[in-house]
Order: C-alpha cells, then structure tokens, then sequence
C-alpha cells in the first residue's frame, strides 16, 4: 500500500529473534526481543511524532506473528525513523527494566 509522505513501521522491524530475510529491519544491536504495539506507539509519542495506528493487521511474511502497525509522517528517510524508534523502544525497556543487555547512549537527533 503506497501512501505518499507516509512510512508504515511494522512491528517486525525491531524483533530481534526475526531474520532479516523474514523482515527485520534495524541491526540486531538494535532489536529487542518481542517488542509491543504498545511499546511503538510509545516510543512514537516521545519522539513526538504524528501516527495512526492498526492492530488488526499482520505482515505478510510472517502472517502468524504479531499483529500491528504503525503509519508516521515521513521525515528525510525511513531507515533513519527506524533506528530512532528501536533506540527509543530500548530506551523504554532499561527504564522499565524488561531489557537484561547494555545500551549505549546515542542521540536521537542524529537519526531524525
């Protein structure tokens, strides 16, 4: 589905226990494992910005996985977006303390 100015972030981007080949999308330093809609949606509000969000769906490649996505205004470039959203999603987890891993301090500014 085009949607121009758009970028649709699937949850399966930052699943660190998916493939590439099946549909990860950031580096796997990256990745964390079984991310949440929620998580994104969160992650999204902090970087501040604009999303719509559907629960429903599943990505095709991997249709018996989880569910959900995400439609952002498109900043410069889409691969950037997803870097900034997998830091954010990490840092939410070592706030929360669901992530076990070190995480390197990185400014989101540089991604955006």
């Amino acid at each position: 589905m085009k949607l121009p100015g758009k970028a649709i972030v699937w949850l399966i981007y930052f699943d660190a226990s998916v493939t590439r080949r099946l549909g990860r999308r950031v580096p796997r330093e990256l990745a964390v494992e079984a991310p949440t809609l929620e998580e994104l949606v969160e992650a999204c509000k902090r970087l501040n910005l604009s999303f719509q969000v559907r629960e429903s769906a599943r990505y095709p490649r991997m249709w018996w996985g989880r569910r959900g996505y995400v439609i952002v205004d498109k900043p410069k470039s889409k691969g950037r977006l997803l870097e900034a959203l997998a830091l954010e999603v990490k840092r939410l987890r070592s706030e929360k303390g669901t992530y076990g891993g070190t995480f390197k301090k990185l400014k989101i500014e540089n991604f955006i």
